[in-house]
């Protein structure tokens, strides 16, 4: 595993492109260095959670970030309800049914991660990893713009 300070430093170089883009499509940003955990929330019109995406980071940039949804009505980093996607342009959608995003980009969608992916190889191959077809990302401000991408065709799940 590398070193808590190599993914920090990673991480807080790709930050203000993050930001960026989360400031344009209304995510809010916490970054958390001593966790290595990235929170973005959406909020409604009254200031309350309705998206809480978690990106887990240790290890970033050898490995893939976790990517996961959780509990907006809780505010609090547990498993939460997962969007139902639709079909983008005739491509399948993110948006797993067994409620994991599935890209290259989410270490949680390998099968050595108990995800559904074991044709993808091996996580340290995750900037290569996939087919054509396959979404790809290789930092965090695109991670975030492909998954919000599919949010604005999916509809809320459980």
């Amino acid at each position: 595993m590398l070193p808590s300070g190599v993914t920090i430093a990673a991480v807080e170089s790709e930050l203000p492109g993050l930001q960026a883009y989360a400031r344009r499509h209304s995510w809010a940003v916490n970054w958390e260095p001593p966790c290595q955990t990235l929170k973005l929330t959406k909020h409604d019109e009254h200031g309350n959670p309705i998206l809480i995406l978690v990106a887990e980071l240790d290890g970033y940039r050898a490995l893939p970030p976790k990517w996961w949804f959780a509990d907006p009505a809780k505010d609090e980093l547990t498993p939460g309800r997962f969007p139902r996607g639709k079909q983008i342009h005739g491509k399948s959608s993110i948006f797993h049914s067994r409620k994991v995003i599935c890209a290259p980009f989410n270490r949680l969608a390998y099968s050595e991660s108990g995800g559904p992916h074991s044709n993808w190889g091996e996580l340290v191959n995750w900037q290569s990893a996939g087919s054509a077809s396959d979404v790809h990302a290789r930092s965090l401000g695109d991670m975030l713009a492909v998954i919000t991408g599919h949010l604005c065709h999916s509809t809320k799940g459980s």
